[in-house]
């Protein structure tokens, strides 16, 4: 073995024996190996669950907060015989998109930064905010001081790391939440349950909703704009496609647009913030779901991240389907410097700044995904107008192989509602 050695001339030589050697350099692998988590899985009591049960009873304004943790607990069911069971709305993350039916009138469907108004006022103004499997992260809460102020608040996790990180818990329930809400039906089944009178609030909040429908409309607008995209798709797919998306304005727009009503089917790196996530995640869920429409929803900036995955498409022939909402920038973040920074532009302009493509100005689009798509042996197409949208969804629905539809929309819409960073909920931005 030869050694060098700072502060002295030439290397150092070493004779290590050969048995020393094999101890130094041969892996020793352990014959067992534990994973990180809670063990044994951590069970509510009976008397933290009546209590939980005792305070929906007596609440006048409660709301449900449910997150991921409902999806990945398995407890989709649970959670929806317990919301019928109680009568109560039902707020979610976007980490818990399908767990709850959105049609469902006692959904909120999701709430925070981007979500209902509907749902961002109810959990504002609600008196009992029972958190099932979520975080109290900034982009769900806002201003913390002025998120939930009059709410007595439960919080239920399986992470006992999570409880009052950011926002206080009246009472916090350590909890796997699927035995939970399990344990909570059979109390109601067995012991009864008076449920709570919620006409006023129920009629407080389908205001909200018939005042501030979600998601708003676009319509009446020349150019393709990302609705026209998700509703023909979602109207093509019948609801049917597993969704995955990158980080930005289209992962907004599509949890807006593209209504998700199974758990499972909206997967999105969310939290993390990952772009380039959207399509290699979409090539992992097509394996794993052959039979399945497969769909990464992306932006332009986000699908140049991992555009490379193209070849593993290719080659591995996994036909996972690419949209592109293709408006030019790095929207979310022009989005904020036209609501913050003067409309100053710090490098989110994908192509010639001075030359900046669009519907009107097909001529500097850049880059030429179609083309790129073609180099790597695969199909794409790119529509510029609403005639073409619903053809040009079909024909990459009916691809065998994995297919690039570029749409090109306009690069100053921004997504609605919005709570500006460091406001509340009162202080959401709907035009």
């Amino acid at each position: 073995f030869i050694i060098a050695q700072s502060g002295r001339p030439g290397p150092v030589v070493v004779d290590i024996p050969k048995d020393v050697q094999q101890k130094m350099f041969c892996p020793v692998f352990p014959a067992t190996v534990e994973i990180p988590g809670e063990k044994p899985v951590p069970h509510a009591s009976d008397a933290e669950l009546k209590n939980v049960l005792s305070l929906i009873s007596k609440a006048k304004r409660p709301v449900f907060y449910i997150g991921g943790g409902i999806i990945m607990g398995e407890a989709t069911k649970e959670l929806r015989q317990f919301a019928k069971l109680t009568g109560v709305p039902v707020a979610q993350s976007l980490m818990a998109m399908g767990a709850f039916d959105p049609q469902d009138p006692q959904s909120l469907y999701w709430f925070g930064m981007h979500g209902t108004v509907a749902g961002n006022w109810a959990v504002c103004e609600s008196d009992l905010l029972v958190c099932m499997g979520a975080r109290f992260h900034d982009r769900v809460t806002g201003n913390v001081d002025k998120f939930a102020p009059e709410a007595t608040i439960v919080h239920m996790d399986i992470d006992h790391s999570e409880f009052n990180k950011n926002k206080r818990a009246d009472f916090t329930v350590h909890t796997d939440i699927k035995y939970a809400l399990r344990r909570m039906n059979a109390m109601i089944a067995k012991d009864g349950f008076k449920k709570p009178n919620l006409r006023e609030w129920f009629a407080r909040i389908d205001g909200w909703k018939k005042e501030h429908p979600f998601p708003f409309a676009y319509a009446g607008k020349k150019s393709i704009v990302a609705a026209d995209i998700l509703r023909t798709l979602y109207e093509e797919t019948k609801g049917e496609a597993i969704i995955s998306t990158g980080v930005g304005q289209h992962q907004m727009w599509t949890a807006q647009h593209y209504p998700f009503d199974k758990p499972r089917t909206f997967i999105s790196s969310l939290g993390l913030g990952t772009m380039g996530f959207g399509y290699p995640a979409a090539l992992g869920v097509k394996v794993a779901h052959p039979n399945k429409q497969v769909i990464d929803i992306d932006g332009d900036g986000s699908f140049l991240m991992n555009i490379q995955e193209l070849a593993t498409a290719k080659i591995e022939k996994i036909p996972a389907k690419v949209v592109i909402i293709n408006n030019q920038v790095l929207g979310m973040v022009m989005q904020w410097e036209d609501s913050f920074y003067g409309r100053n532009r710090g490098n989110t302009i994908l192509g010639d700044p001075k030359n900046i493509g669009s519907p009107e100005n097909p001529e500097a689009l850049y880059p030429d995904f179609v083309a790129i798509a073609k180099g790597f042996g695969l199909n794409g197409r790119r529509i510029m107008h609403k005639k073409d949208l619903r053809e040009g969804i079909r024909e990459m629905l009916a691809s065998k192989e994995s297919f690039v539809l570029d749409v090109i929309v306009p690069n100053h819409d921004h997504v609605l509602p919005f709570i500006p960073q460091g406001k509340s909920a009162k202080e959401l931005i709907v035009g």
